[in-house]
């Protein structure tokens, strides 16, 4: 159903090209798992067993079709991947079974370089890694030291005859020291400069910056996302998504003297799936980017496409947590077993798209 398919450049996928494909590659905000989400994919151990098993089969079931149409799926990963005992917040570590879930509903690549990519110190970090590799699911922005860093980074990818470099960036790790000799990307002016001149070297036709950035709940971009956001733009990326402030922010679109798209900043996604609470903190957004190779060799962005999406409850639609595109079921309460769920959708829908 997805492709999976690697490697010629760090870990490169290929499709075949025709000019005047549409390369679209489609990105997720933070994907969360908190105590709430352990405690509903928990399956009842058999005969008297101490191994307990975890279903996460309807997270995104209702994203295949969106999904089916995309070519790529990248999401972030705001979890680590390490031996129990598993939780939520404050410290993140989820069992395997989650990202089996992720890999078989769709998703790709993921993005770890967050906030909470140390919260099991290195034994999370080099659990989280071990998960990624045993699945062969490629991944960017935390490795087991600098040797690895360098072979692995920049993320190079190339599907459709079009190339493409993914960076990702976190602002901080919760004021938990990186341990040695694991490196995190952070967002530092001087490293970033270097990774971009060597991403350069690939050779790509775009280069997309995925950011851990911004204030936490606020609907409203910060001075300090703006400031970042030039600095890119300054040195050559033209593509930013960003995450963390689990809300969802401005989609940014820049044109040039014709009107053809040159800059794209998605200034948060906000929450793919969570048990947050706060306003807005349930409505998330899958925004695809889309490349066209011309047939005189140029690759040109247009515009992207973006929706909303929503986190629906245990019992609402689904027995689980399950995500569900807004425009699909926002006139549709015949869908949600508790009423109370459509119009809390609705409400938070209602309240964005003002």
């Amino acid at each position: 159903m997805f492709l999976h398919v690697l490697v010629i450049i760090n870990l490169l996928f290929t499709l075949p090209f025709r000019w005047g494909d549409t390369l679209k590659v489609t990105f997720l905000g933070d994907i969360m798992q908190h105590q709430a989400q352990l405690d509903a994919a928990r399956k009842p151990s058999k005969d008297g067993d101490r191994f307990t098993s975890y279903d996460y089969s309807s997270y995104f079931k209702h994203l295949e079709s969106r999904f089916n149409l995309s070519d790529l799926r990248i999401a972030n990963m705001e979890t680590t991947f390490s031996s129990p005992p598993y939780s939520g917040y404050p410290v993140f570590n989820s069992p395997l079974a989650l990202l089996e879930a992720c890999k078989n509903g769709g998703i790709d690549i993921f993005l770890s370089a967050n906030n909470h990519i140390c919260d099991k110190g290195g034994k999370g970090i080099d659990g989280t890694i071990s998960a990624y590799n045993s699945l062969n699911i490629p991944y960017a922005g935390a490795y087991r030291n600098s040797m690895e860093r360098e072979s692995l980074y920049p993320f190079i990818i190339e599907l459709k005859g079009i190339r493409l470099a993914i960076l990702n960036y976190t602002y901080g790790t919760n004021g938990i020291n990186i341990p040695e000799p694991f490196t995190v990307n952070l967002l530092d002016s001087v490293q970033i400069k270097r990774d971009i001149v060597k991403a350069s070297k690939h050779e790509p036709d775009f280069i997309i910056a995925a950011l851990h950035w911004g204030n936490e709940y606020n609907l409203f971009t910060s001075a300090e996302q703006k400031r970042w956001k030039r600095f890119f733009n300054r040195h050559g990326v033209n593509i930013i998504i960003g995450s963390h402030p689990h809300v969802v922010q401005e989609v940014e679109t820049e044109r040039g003297l014709f009107g053809e798209t040159n800059r794209i900043t998605a200034y948060s996604l906000g929450n793919a799936i969570s048990n947050m609470t706060a306003p807005n903190t349930r409505t998330g957004m899958i925004l695809t980017l889309r490349f066209v190779r011309e047939i005189n060799g140029h690759v040109r962005l247009i515009e992207p496409l973006h929706e909303l999406i929503w986190t629906s409850r245990p019992g609402a639609v689904e027995q689980n947590f399950t995500i569900l595109p807004v425009k699909d079921f926002i006139d549709s309460p015949h869908l949600f077993k508790k009423k109370e769920e459509w119009r809390r959708m609705k409400h938070e829908y209602s309240t964005l798209k003002k």
